[in-house]
């Protein structure tokens, strides 16, 4: 088969919509697949590999935006698309790229699948923070009625990775023509023991991941402030921007500077000793569609210490695996025992259904179902 994933994030950093990118296509080309993945960033970024088509656009004007790009232009890239002769295209993005993947469908025929990957109305503040603050359910309305119903009209298929994101559909505007496949994970990579980071014998909770404010790691960080053992705890951050100086801000106010410890930015491969290092991770995020992090985390045996959202119900046994806590005061008391009773929950199970194995034949029995059913 020849297939065409379409993204704007391909570049952005490490992001779960690069990472399902990536996964399926190393999966596609191993597998004896014609793979190509189009994006539109700097040419140095993906001249590495030819598969990496680069569709150059025009840098949006906001800060936190400036790596995405914008054409009013999308059908000159048509002839290149058609050179590629694809049988499928993916389209994980609803900006610039997905634009050019909906014009080669009408052009040219090629059915489309798309996966939404994120919770738009938790990220309004990259679009205009001002204006999210004041206006965020008028802003909300103005993204979802001219941003989602061009994907529901024009995607054969779509794909969300959680039951939460299922369960949205109406609030995205998004019709019944979808499915959850969950985006998997190098199981395997995670199970296999690390170099211990460890420094001492205090408790370590553990977040690993983007730090942003919609992720509420100042939720986390004012929990890990109240307890009464904190003395004998320690909070590792594992990430880099947008947020962490106003974070570390945040630490030295509660006046725990001196137990919690940023590491920025960490290369990907040194993530697994981080998740072995650690006693629990620990997370107060409700804006996941899916959270890589947690399975990442069960994969490595941590459980997780974590506020009660969807996506964390789909994954975590109340006192098995980890504790689903309705309050920041209840989330202290529970990290507050692990350091008293030094026995954090373990009874994990197989995460079946969410390899990179898994995820990847799902998304290829798809892509044959859609082929065969298109118009």
């Amino acid at each position: 088969m020849r297939i065409g994933l379409f993204t704007d994030q391909f570049s952005v950093g490490i992001s779960g919509q690069t990472t399902s990118v990536m996964m399926l296509y190393n999966y596609f080309k191993q597998n004896g697949h014609t793979c190509y993945i189009f994006t539109s960033h700097t040419k140095k970024l993906v001249d590495d590999n030819p598969d990496v088509i680069n569709l150059p656009g025009i840098p949006y004007p906001m800060k936190n935006m400036k790596e995405y790009r914008f054409s009013l232009f999308v059908k000159r890239h048509i002839k290149l698309i058609e050179a590629c002769r694809l049988d499928i295209i993916h389209v994980h993005t609803e900006h610039y790229l997905a634009n050019v993947a909906l014009a080669a469908k009408k052009q040219l025929g090629i059915p489309v699948v798309y996966t939404l990957h994120t919770m738009w109305e938790y990220y309004l503040d990259y679009l205009s923070k001002p204006l999210n603050k004041i206006a965020h359910e008028q802003l909300w309305r103005t993204v979802r009625l001219t941003v989602f119903p061009k994907m529901a009209r024009g995607a054969d298929m779509i794909v969300v990775p959680s039951r939460k994101l299922y369960n949205c559909r109406r609030r995205y505007c998004l019709g019944d023509n979808m499915v959850v496949i969950p985006t998997g994970i190098d199981l395997e990579r995670f199970r296999s023991a690390a170099e211990s980071k460890r420094t001492d014998n205090k408790t370590v909770f553990l977040y690993l991941g983007r730090l942003s404010p919609e992720k509420s790691i100042d939720v986390t960080l004012r929990a890990f402030a109240n307890m009464k053992n904190r003395e004998s705890a320690k909070f590792v951050i594992v990430g880099d921007v947008p947020s962490m100086n106003d974070l570390k801000k945040l630490a030295e106010e509660l006046h725990i500077a001196g137990s919690t410890v940023f590491t920025g930015a960490v290369p990907r491969d040194e993530t697994v000793a981080y998740y072995h290092s650690a006693d629990a991770f620990v997370s107060a995020s409700k804006t996941e569609s899916q959270g890589l992090t947690f399975l990442e985390a069960l994969a490595s045996h941590l459980p997780i210490y974590a506020i009660r959202d969807e996506v964390i119900e789909e994954l975590v046994e109340d006192g098995k695996n980890g504790y689903l806590c309705d309050s920041e005061a209840q989330l202290t008391r529970r990290m507050d025992e692990l350091c008293v009773t030094k026995q954090p929950p373990s009874q994990f199970k197989p995460l079946d259904g969410y390899s990179v194995q898994d995820y990847a034949r799902n998304i290829f029995a798809l892509y044959e179902k859609v082929i065969n059913t298109a118009p």
